[in-house]
C-alpha cells in the first residue's frame, strides 16, 4: 500500500458503526441489488449482523460506496463475506500505516529508552539522600567512562582538540568555505 491510496483529509476511523448505521447500508444496498439469497432478510440479518461485527462507521460507508462503484464484479447484493471484505479493504491503507508505525518505534527504539531515568533528589530524609547522591554519582561515573570510551577514527577527527576552541563565527565561515572549494572543484571538472 501506497500513500496515495490514504484520503486527502483524514477520516474518524475510531468511531465503530451503530446497528441503526449497519441496517441503513444494508437496506439500501438490499433496495439497489438483486438478492440472490432467500428474499426475506429476517432470515439473513443476524448473518450480516455478525459480519458487521466491529466495523467502523467510516468504513462501513467507504464499502457502500465502492460496492456501488462495482468493486464486487457482479450486480448482486453483497453476501456478508463480500460485504466485510470491502470494508477491510477499505481500512487496509490505516491498518498498514499502522504496522509501519509500530515497526519504525521497534527498529528505531533506543536501549536506553527501556531504562529507568533518574529521579529527582528526594526531600527530608538524610539516607535517602544519601543513596540517591551515591547512586547518582555512579551512573554520572558510568556515562563518563562510556563517552571517554567511544572509539574515535583519528583519520577524520585529526584536528579534533582544535576544533572545539572554534568559536561559532570561525565553524561556520570554515563550512563555507570548505563547501565553496568543493563546488568550484565540481564546476572546473565538468568544463573540461
Amino acid at each position: 500500500m501506497t500513500a496515495s491510496n490514504l484520503p486527502a483529509s483524514r477520516p474518524d476511523i475510531s468511531r465503530a458503526a451503530s446497528d441503526t448505521e449497519k441496517l441503513v447500508v444494508l437496506t439500501r444496498l438490499l433496495a439497489a441489488y438483486p438478492c440472490r439469497m432467500p428474499s426475506d432478510f429476517r432470515l439473513v440479518r443476524p448473518a450480516y449482523m455478525q459480519g458487521l461485527e466491529g466495523v467502523g462507521k467510516w468504513a462501513l460507508f467507504e464499502a457502500e460506496r465502492r460496492i456501488n462503484q462495482n468493486a464486487l464484479g457482479h450486480p448482486f447484493m453483497p453476501t456478508p463475506a463480500e460485504l466485510r471484505r470491502e470494508i477491510d479493504r477499505a481500512m487496509e491503507p490505516f491498518r498498514e500505516r499502522e504496522r509501519r508505525a509500530a515497526e519504525e518505534k521497534r527498529r528505531y527504539k533506543w536501549d536506553e529508552d527501556g531504562k529507568p531515568r533518574a529521579l529527582p533528589a528526594p526531600k527530608g530524609d538524610p539516607e535517602a539522600i544519601a543513596k540517591w547522591r551515591a547512586m547518582r554519582n555512579a551512573q554520572k561515573a558510568e556515562a563518563a567512562l562510556k563517552a571517554e570510551s567511544a572509539p574515535v577514527d583519528p583519520a577524520l577527527f585529526a584536528d579534533r582538540d582544535e576544533r572545539k576552541k572554534r568559536t561559532s563565527a570561525e565553524a561556520v565561515s570554515d563550512f563555507v568555505s570548505r563547501q565553496h572549494r568543493r563546488h568550484f572543484h565540481s564546476s572546473e571538472t565538468d568544463q573540461e
